[in-house]
Formats: structure tokens, C-alpha cells, sequence
């Protein structure tokens, strides 16, 4: 009786196996996230409302797919770091160590994980555990890469190869002296490269890119290997990914899409990206689906014990530095995004003055962009200061001849807004952009003299030739680097002066 009923069973597995029809289709689920800049605590949102993103309510998300889906891959494609004084206090140890808590498999190379020189990058990374790749950045003078270019993952049964990459012009916003010991490769080139080395070799290629979703979909067009391309930089929200379709020239897509598909997520955390992949065993992609998620409240209470633990350790060490109440403003110092690049505004103005004083120089120029946001009137505490001038830049002085004061302010006249706006302290006039002409220009209540000697004040970034630094300051008569950074200048005038003056009197005019 027991041989008969193990010849059935045996008779029932071959049927099954050989002849009833099977699914080959595998399915895998991808979540991806974005220029998160440690917004590791929930935020209040202009475009998304109260309440927003968090790390913990973002890991309870995460869990609960996972609980759904099981296997999962979680990507990121850069500038996890900077943006709060969760950076700026913890210098990316705290972002890094709650991401790998969170379950990240890989992150890229945005240009704010420089922010702090490559020792600062590679020693969070060693220290969290944080995988980082890189396909375009090697030391200078070698073909050794700074970081792993690629890894293979296993989900479902899937291999799975991501490259990450950074793009030419995020590159370009990395300090100069930052940059000096590594050198670039052209991203299209070098993705192409590394996705044809591995290709023969997995089920699916996807490629993180800090470049922007102008360049991601160059990319996409340009290099037929990749199936899925996550991209950030430019913070895009794109709520179901683009299909981009493969140049002629692009290579081989035997994907069956002829194209590749573009994610990006937005910002700050807001949404943790989805995407839903059902290959063939060809290696054929069946069917695709993508959406943005929100990360909500809702979320907060499937997050595990121990990140929860971390981010409160960590939050509370910052309070008791961040809550001091520093000073107070009669009056908001507004600094609006869309503004920063076109306009003199009063937060830029009350930076500057921050820095002009700690170097006892005659004037400061500064650059919009290291300012990250404004202030609103009443009471001013440090972690308000930290979250408006977040870089560790220090405050540089030059001393140039009047006639070399008067070319530099020609070419921000000629040049405002290309590459970026700029902030200014002790000086007034006006700016004749249509002529390239800075015009009644008064220094210290005197008018701009060619043969004296002015001392003036930048960040440490500019310095070192970014942003048009190395036109400003062509003709220095001399270097002096304080070492004092420059929100410390800035939480130094506001300490000193308690209320700060009205900055809305902007210094210079701007016309044509």
C-alpha cells in the first residue's frame, strides 16, 4: 500500500514539473530615496504641508513592505548627507549609522558626501558600514577607484548589478581643493563601461546617478545596458517613473522595454520611491509599475526599537546644543529659492555682515548658494543658524588694490545670477548687469579709491576659485584663512549685537 501511494506522489511531481504550465516570471521590489540632506526628524513642507518625511516614520514604511513583499532592494542615489545640524554636529556619522539601521543596500556619490573632505566621507563609511559606490571617480593620476564601482545583489533568485556615478556637473560643485586628490571620469562613459563589463553576467542592471534628471535621461538614451536608472541631484518628483527610449547607437536592449527606465523621488524624504518589476527568466522585463509614497505618521509605529533609540539618543545630545536662544530679529530675513539666484535679499545681507565682522574686513562677498534658507522675525537659536549656513566654510580675507575691488564687482555686475547670485556686506552702489558695470560705489560711507588697499571677505569655498572665485579674486595682494567657520561668524554678530538691525536696506542696486 505504501509503494502505491509513493508511485502517486511520484507520478503527481513529474506531472507537475514537466507538463502543467509554470510562471518563470520573478517578481522584485526596488524602493529608492533621494537628496534625503538629514532630515532625519519630521519637517514642515511648503509643497507637502505639516508633518512631513522623518527617518523613523520613512523605516516603518520600509518595514511594512517588506513584511508585503519580502525580499526587497533599498537604494539611494546620494546627498544623504548635509542640509541640518544633524550634519553639521555628527559630520554624517548619525545619517550614515540610521540609513544602515533603516536597511539601505547602496548609496552613490552625491557632491554634499564631500562636504567634509574624502577622510571625513571614508571614515563614516567605515565606521557605519554604509556601502558607497562610484563608477567615475578614481585618484588622480591612477585607474584605481576611490570607491567599489559596482555590487552584486541576490534577491528572488535575481542578480542583480547597481553601479553608482556622479555626474559632470555635480562634480563641478564639490570644492576645488576637495577634488585636488581624485579626478573624474565622464559619467556616460564610464557607466557605459562598467554596465557592458557586468551585463553578460546578471539579470539586471541599475544605475544610481547623482547628476540630475536632464543628464539621467541622456543616460538613459545613451547606454542600452541599463534597465532602471535612480537618479537625484536636481530633486525631482517624478510620481511613476519615465520610460526613455534607447538610441540606434546605444547598444544591445534585450530587456524588452527597447528603453530604460528614470526614477527620481523628490527631496528631503518626502516619499520613499516604489518600483515593481515581474522579470522572465530571459531576462525580460514582463511588466513595470511605479509610484511615490508618502512618508507619513502612520508609518512611525512599524519602525524598529533600535532606530528609534538612535535617532531619540542623537536628537536629544543635539537639543542641548541646538535650543539656545542666540538673539532675535524685529523682522524676517527673507531668502526666498526662487529669488537667490536673481536678487540681493536680507538674509544674504545679515550672513555677510556675520562674516565681515569676525574678519574685521572692509567688505564681504558671499555666494548665494551657502546660504540654504532664511529666518523668520523673533527669537534666533543656534540650531536655527546651523540649518541656514550648514557648510564648514571659514571665512577667507584677501587684500586687493581698489582696482581690482572695482574688477571684481564688474564682473558680478556682468556675471550675477551665472553662476549663482551674491550677498554682500560694507559696500553699496549699483549694478548695471546690462553694461557689466558696478557704478557709485561707496566703501566705509568713501567712495571706491583704485589705489587703496580694502580687505575683503568670502567663504573659504569661494576662495579656492569655486563660483567664479577664481575670477574675483585674480589679483590678491594677499591670503588670510581665519579658520573661523562661517555660521560660528554669524552666531558670533547676532550674540553681539542681541537685536539684529533691519537688513531690508539692501547694499546694492541692481538694474538692467
Amino acid at each position: 500500500m505504501k509503494n502505491n501511494f509513493k508511485a502517486a506522489a511520484m507520478l503527481l511531481a513529474f506531472v507537475t514539473l514537466f507538463f502543467l504550465p509554470v510562471d518563470a516570471a520573478t517578481r522584485l521590489t526596488i524602493l529608492h530615496t533621494n537628496d534625503t540632506h538629514s532630515r532625519m526628524l519630521p519637517f514642515d513642507s511648503k509643497q507637502h504641508g505639516p508633518d512631513c518625511g522623518g527617518i523613523v516614520r520613512r523605516s516603518g514604511l520600509i518595514e511594512h513592505i517588506r513584511s508585503q513583499e519580502g525580499e526587497i532592494l533599498l537604494l539611494d542615489a546620494g546627498d544623504i548627507l548635509q542640509g541640518t545640524p544633524f550634519y553639521s554636529t555628527f559630520k554624517g556619522e548619525a545619517c550614515y549609522r540610521t540609513a544602515k539601521a533603516c536597511g539601505y543596500d547602496a548609496t552613490t556619490l552625491g557632491n554634499h558626501e564631500l562636504d567634509n573632505d574624502l577622510g571625513n566621507l571614508q571614515a563614516r563609511l567605515a565606521e557605519t558600514g554604509m556601502r558607497l559606490l562610484c563608477c567615475n571617480v578614481f585618484f588622480a593620476g591612477t585607474r584605481r577607484p576611490v570607491f567599489a564601482p559596482y555590487h552584486v545583489f541576490v534577491r528572488n533568485g535575481l542578480k542583480i548589478g547597481v553601479i553608482g556615478s556622479i555626474g559632470n556637473e555635480a562634480w563641478e560643485d564639490i570644492d576645488r581643493k576637495i577634488r585636488a586628490p581624485m579626478a573624474l571620469q565622464d559619467q556616460t562613459e564610464a557607466v557605459r563601461i562598467t554596465a557592458r563589463r557586468i551585463r553578460p553576467y546578471v539579470d539586471l542592471v541599475i544605475l544610481l546617478s547623482h547628476a540630475g534628471i536632464e543628464f539621467d535621461e541622456q543616460i538613459a538614451a545613451a547606454v542600452a545596458e541599463i534597465d532602471l536608472l535612480i537618479g537625484g541631484h536636481t530633486h525631482v518628483e517624478l510620481n511613476q517613473p519615465k520610460l526613455v527610449a534607447n538610441k540606434a547607437e546605444a547598444g544591445t536592449c534585450n530587456n524588452g522595454l527597447n528603453g530604460t527606465l528614470v526614477a527620481q523621488a523628490g527631496e528631503w524624504g518626502h516619499f520613499v520611491g516604489r518600483i515593481d518589476l515581474l522579470i522572465e527568466d530571459d531576462r525580460r522585463i514582463a511588466s513595470w509599475s511605479g509610484s511615490l509614497i508618502k512618508v507619513s505618521p502612520q508609518f512611525e509605529h512599524l519602525a524598529p526599537a533600535g532606530l528609534v533609540k538612535m535617532v531619540s539618543d542623537y536628537d536629544q545630545t543635539l537639543q542641548k546644543i541646538m535650543n539656545e536662544v542666540l538673539g532675535q530679529a524685529p523682522a524676517d530675513l527673507n531668502f526666498p529659492k526662487d529669488e537667490r539666484k536673481k536678487a540681493l535679499l536680507p538674509m544674504g545681507s545679515f550672513i555677510a555682515a556675520g562674516m565681515r565682522d569676525a574678519a574685521g574686513s572692509d567688505i564681504c562677498i558671499v555666494n548665494s548658494g551657502a546660504i540654504r534658507t532664511d529666518l523668520k522675525a523673533g527669537e534666533l537659536t543656534r540650531g536655527e543658524i546651523y540649518e541656514a549656513v550648514p557648510y564648514d566654510n571659514t571665512v577667507v580675507t584677501f587684500a586687493m588694490s581698489g582696482a581690482a575691488v572695482q574688477k571684481m564687482l564688474d564682473f558680478v555686475a556682468a556675471n550675477f545670477g551665472d553662476p549663482d547670485g551674491y550677498q554682500f556686506a560694507g559696500v553699496t552702489g549699483v549694478l548695471d548687469r546690462k553694461n557689466g558695470r558696478a557704478e557709485n560705489i561707496m566703501i566705509g560711507g568713501e567712495p571706491l579709491s583704485p589705489a587703496r588697499t580694502y580687505r575683503v571677505s568670502t567663504s573659504s569655498f569661494m576662495a579656492n576659485g569655486n563660483i567664479a572665485g577664481d575670477k574675483l579674486f585674480a589679483d590678491p595682494q594677499k591670503i588670510e584663512d581665519s579658520g573661523v567657520f562661517m555660521r560660528d561668524a554669524v552666531e558670533g554678530l547676532l550674540k553681539k549685537l542681541g537685536t539684529l538691525p533691519d537688513y531690508r536696506e539692501l547694499p546694492f542696486k541692481l538694474q538692467g
